[in-house]
């Protein structure tokens, strides 16, 4: 922000201020704010981008997210929790927390990002967790736990938050719902595989004889099955 003309400076740091007032933290450094909201296509302009602090908000949000869950049920399985976090912390949910906050419209962006990107999952994911990061940096990991709680975990009852034992149980309910009414056998495909190897996000489709399909993603094959299981059945109740 310091390289702006003082108008253009001043309507920044009024806009930055807005977003403070729906995320609920008030920045003491809010120039931190600014880079977790900056593309690294605005490189060339001599702007740090949010990629090292993308980095940590998604280190701190699986902590965050693992945290809450361990203590909420000590009687679910090691493996049931991963996929609950995979599925909470994966790219839709997170594309989604951003447009709540709005952060499309904070987003700066050189001639690299095209109009048509700025606003998709895949962006908004990044900005999420970078701006989770810099909390994380301006103030700790109490008012970073605060945001993660308020903007990104479903509230309890909600429909983005089903129990674990509905997630557990979406592939089994999918084909118990398809031999009833004589739909045959769901299968599943591997889409595709986003992402480098130690944060990789899988995307599969669930689909059934007659050609009605649905896509799922997580940070493990099995959880996004899960998912595109329920997305399926979801459509099939539906109609």
């Amino acid at each position: 922000m310091a390289r702006a003309n003082p108008a253009v400076r001043k309507a920044r740091e009024r806009s930055l201020q807005e977003l403070c007032e729906r995320l609920g933290y008030r920045f003491k450094d809010l120039s931190l704010l600014d880079r977790a909201l900056t593309h690294a296509s605005m490189g060339n302009e001599g702007k740090l981008s949010y990629e090292r602090l993308e980095f940590l908000g998604d280190a701190f949000l699986n902590f965050a997210v693992a945290d809450v869950l361990f203590r909420q049920d000590a009687e679910v399985a090691e493996g049931q929790l991963t996929e609950t976090r995979a599925r909470i912390v994966s790219r839709q949910p997170l594309a989604r927390a951003a447009r709540r906050l709005d952060l499309q419209s904070h987003l700066i962006s050189g001639k690299g990002l095209r109009e048509s990107e700025r606003g998709s999952a895949r962006i908004l994911c990044d900005v999420m967790e970078s701006v989770i990061g810099a909390v994380l940096i301006d103030g700790g990991v109490t008012p970073a736990r605060a945001v993660v709680r308020r903007h990104v975990l479903p509230k309890p009852g909600s429909e983005a938050a089903p129990s674990v034992e509905a997630q557990k149980d979406a592939k089994t309910a999918l084909l118990h719902f398809c031999q009833h009414n004589k739909l045959g056998q769901p299968s599943y495909e591997l889409v595709e595989t986003i992402g480098l190897q130690h944060e990789q996000e899988f995307v599969v489709r669930a689909r059934i004889r007659d050609g009605r399909r649905a896509r799922g993603s997580g940070r493990t094959k099995r959880a996004a099955e899960k998912q595109a299981a329920a997305a399926l059945l979801e459509q099939l109740q539906a109609r």
